[in-house]
């Protein structure tokens, strides 16, 4: 296992700094954690493009391994009523900003997904990986052409063997004990929460190398 990773994310210690978005994960950090032999994750996810290119090159001004997360855009939409009942609810935290949240309008937003990924292709870095979803086959090959591992988060042996289909490197296999949420690719009816051991067993039963 200590070569599997060592070659997977050319890490000296077995620890690894989650891409953790909004704000938590830092370019001070992902520096910090490489400094010390660990493998660091820049977080992609509610950033504009220009935001991370210039996360990326920070960081790679490090000289160590690292690796960046994207998030796949949701394949379920929200309707307007349920959007609007959670508008309504949260509205009290815009309060203190001056902001009127029941009042916002639905918005359809993929996070600039493919802007992210032209990014990543253009300018590699050591990893890519990915949450909520399988990323399309041709954003895979076309990544790990540009010399990247691809990574991906999955949540139940379906979504395993769907992320062993598409020939990624490795697995980042998540539960619902990793503070209290996990990345489903089916936000509309998540699969069980199950221990993270169980969920590590069922993904080693495929071919890929797991996180």
């Amino acid at each position: 296992m200590d070569a599997e990773r060592e070659a997977l994310l050319g890490m000296d210690l077995p620890v690894v700094a989650a891409p953790m978005a909004g704000g938590p994960t830092t370019v001070r950090l992902a520096e910090a954690v490489g400094a010390r032999g660990a493998f660091a994750f820049l977080a992609a996810g509610y950033k504009q493009p220009a935001a991370v290119a210039e996360e990326i090159a920070a960081v790679r001004a490090a000289g160590r391994p690292f690796g960046v997360n994207v998030f796949v855009p949701a394949p379920v939409p929200v309707g307007e009523a349920d959007f609007r009942r959670y508008a309504t609810r949260i509205s009290g935290e815009g309060t203190r900003y001056g902001l009127d949240l029941a009042d916002a309008p639905l918005t359809e937003d993929d996070d600039h997904w493919a802007e992210k990924v032209d990014l990543l292709v253009r300018e590699p870095v050591p990893v890519v990986s990915f949450t909520f979803g399988l990323p399309p086959a041709d954003v895979v090959r076309d990544l790990r052409r540009a010399g990247s591992r691809v990574l991906l988060t999955v949540t139940d042996a379906a979504e395993a063997a769907g992320a062993a289909e598409l020939g990624v490197d490795g697995l980042v296999v998540q539960s619902g004990d990793a503070g209290g949420h996990f990345g489903t690719f089916t936000p509309a009816s998540p699969a069980p929460a199950r221990p993270l051991a169980d969920l590590v067993a069922a993904a080693r039963s495929g071919r890929v190398r797991w996180c």
